[in-house]
């Protein structure tokens, strides 16, 4: 694991300072080494956690003839089965390193060794001999990739960061980047908050040679086929989840596991410890402090725990979330609005005290259906067969009107988005559903002059756009959208820039392409019905977990926001949004 940038100019000969400013300016995501590569116009560069082959791993790392070498980020699982092909294939191996594994494949298949790939990364090969450089993202986009295209040449990092550093280059706000903020919380891909910079979507890959960039798409979610079911689906989908944990083990390094007490961590966790000979280390957490309550998840990760024998971190952290935003303002580079960076912050450094590698269990929910927003669109099935009129006239006027909690109303506000999205089409419903701040309410709170430069249609219809685009039914097409923005550019995004932040490597087994590729074709009663969510991946934890662990209603790994806003960060709020400093942004009404 570690972090790259690079360079390719077209006429401009960048410095060796400039490279290496860009490369230590993400020094957090691998403060075991570096590696720097400078011909002409070229730059290349790295930053290493070292976690397999750990003396042997230096990058950049090359073929027998030196005329292809990659600088990579990453954990490619299925790398023993290829070096073994490739060895029957006469290549010639120097190290024991996954890196290796990929300069030999590209020789092999050139730009379609990507489709040979089991893992995590984003990693970029020149090839010498055809002056081209091929830059990858995994499949669903675990690992992160900037970069910036313009007259001078192709500039990239893993953060937005590597790109500041580059002389003489402005950047300037992306409105409709900022408005996809508002809508969502995040900024979906290929936008990022400056208009010069992109990100190169999950499952794409870009070619760049004589001048030009081009990018394509190597990889999507296969459609669905309804011409057969799978056999034994309880099976074979505990095979998959089994084979994903073993695979994920691969480490010349202790690899331990963040659990939360819920199921996804709980299965990865039970897992682990199955096919590992030595205990698993957790780690749990939960806020101490004025009027927050203790999380009780923290019960069933002991009971977990217990269970397996794994050396239990439970840490109970005294909060103070204004000292940390900045610190999360800087990981990120860009506007992120997911209350789960507090927890994520604090785990991820408690964990990288004794660690270099934990696993996770985020990927879950978008393969087996878990998130509320599913059950919603199932339960819109039955609801929109009501008279539109009895809906309209008198259910929603009433409904609106209940009042939310002072400290937050989850479950009124989901029943008030619930019957006001009723009557639109299953694609407008479900951006209702994921979306934090309607239309109007996001119009009203720019000046004239931001909303003019802003496309609103634009930001709803990448998501309805992507929804309408996958065969199947409405929980299907749901789990497609999320995959391809939600889960890349919010959940993995969050757990690799904070985990990065504290120079540790998470690694999550639930997320592969081969578990989203197997659940894509599982029947949707499977996974989600009127009796709950994540039906098929309850059944599997009943063999491995405590059904008190496997029945307790579901919790988010959140913070106590409502709580921190009237205290913690009552102040934190009233000082920077405040209406004077508001008004010099010159965004805001």
């Amino acid at each position: 694991m570690c972090g790259i940038t690079g360079f390719l100019t077209k006429t401009e000969h960048l410095s060796i300072d400039v490279l290496k400013r860009m490369n230590d300016s993400i020094y957090r995501r691998g403060p075991d080494s570096e590696g720097l590569l400078l011909e002409g116009n070229l730059g290349l560069a790295m930053r290493r956690l070292s976690i397999i082959d750990v003396e042997g791993g230096s990058q950049p790392i090359y073929n027998e003839d030196g005329s292809v070498c990659v600088f990579y980020n990453g954990e490619i699982y299925n790398a023993p089965a290829l070096r073994a092909s490739l060895i029957k294939n006469q290549h010639q191996f120097k190290t024991k390193s996954d890196t290796e594994v990929l300069v030999h494949l590209y020789e092999e298949y050139g730009e379609n060794l990507v489709n040979h790939l089991e893992g995590m990364f984003a990693f970029a090969i020149w090839d010498k001999s055809l002056q081209k450089l091929f830059i990858a993202r995994d499949h669903l986009g675990i690992k992160p990739l900037f970069y910036r295209n313009d007259e001078s040449g192709l500039y990239f990092g893993s953060e937005i960061k590597c790109l500041k550093q580059i002389p003489g280059r402005q950047l300037s706000l992306n409105y409709q980047a900022l408005d996809f903020f508002f809508a969502y919380t995040y900024i979906p891909a290929p936008y990022t908050i400056y208009n010069e910079i992109k990100k190169l979507p999950a499952g794409h890959c870009m070619i760049c040679t004589d001048g030009s960039v081009s990018i394509r798409q190597y990889w999507d979610l296969p459609p669905i086929d309804h011409t057969s079911a799978i056999d034994n689906p309880l099976k074979k989908t505990k095979e998959h989840i089994v084979d994903a944990v073993k695979s994920h083990l691969l480490s010349d390094v202790p690899v331990g596991s963040f659990l939360s007490g819920g199921i996804d961590s709980g299965l990865v966790t039970a897992i682990m410890a199955m096919h590992q000979e030595s205990p698993v280390e957790t780690f749990t957490m939960s806020f101490e402090g004025q009027n927050i309550p203790l999380d009780d998840e923290r019960i069933y990760a002991r009971m977990i725990a217990d269970q397996y024998g794994t050396v239990y971190n439970d840490y109970l952290v005294p909060p103070d979330p204004a000292a940390v935003i900045p610190e999360v303002i800087e990981a990120f580079d860009e506007p992120f609005a997911d209350d789960s960076v507090f927890p994520s912050y604090y785990v991820s450094q408690i964990a990288a005290s004794k660690l270099k590698v934990v696993m996770s269990g985020l990927g879950g929910d978008e393969v087996f259906a878990g998130y509320n927003r599913y059950a919603g669109l199932l339960l819109a099935q039955y609801y929109s067969k009501l008279p539109r009129w009895l809906n309209s006239y008198l259910i929603n006027p009433l409904i609106q009107k209940i009042p939310e909690p002072r400290g937050g109303g989850e479950k009124i506000d989901h029943l008030k988005r619930f019957t006001s999205a009723s009557s639109l089409s299953p694609a407008n419903r479900y951006v209702s559903y994921v979306t934090a701040i309607a239309e109007e309410k996001r119009q009203k709170l720019y000046k004239q002059s931001v909303s003019e430069r802003i496309d609103f249609d634009l930001t709803k219809s990448l998501y309805t756009e992507l929804y309408d685009s996958y065969d199947g039914d409405d929980i299907s097409k749901a789990l497609y959208t999320d995959m391809k923005t939600y889960l890349p550019e919010d959940i993995l995004a969050l757990s690799d820039r904070l985990s990065m932040w504290h120079s540790l490597e998470v690694r999550v087994p639930l997320a592969t392409q081969k578990l989203f590729e197997f659940g894509a074709q599982l029947g949707t009663k499977q996974k989600i019905t009127l009796r709950g969510k994540k039906l098929i991946l309850r059944d599997v934890a009943k063999e491995y977990l405590p059904d008190a662990v496997i029945n307790h209603k579901k919790q988010g790994f959140e913070a106590p926001m409502a709580n921190w806003l009237r205290h913690d960060l009552k102040q934190y709020c009233n000082d920077t949004l405040s209406q004077q400093k508001l008004s010099k942004i010159g965004i805001f009404n």
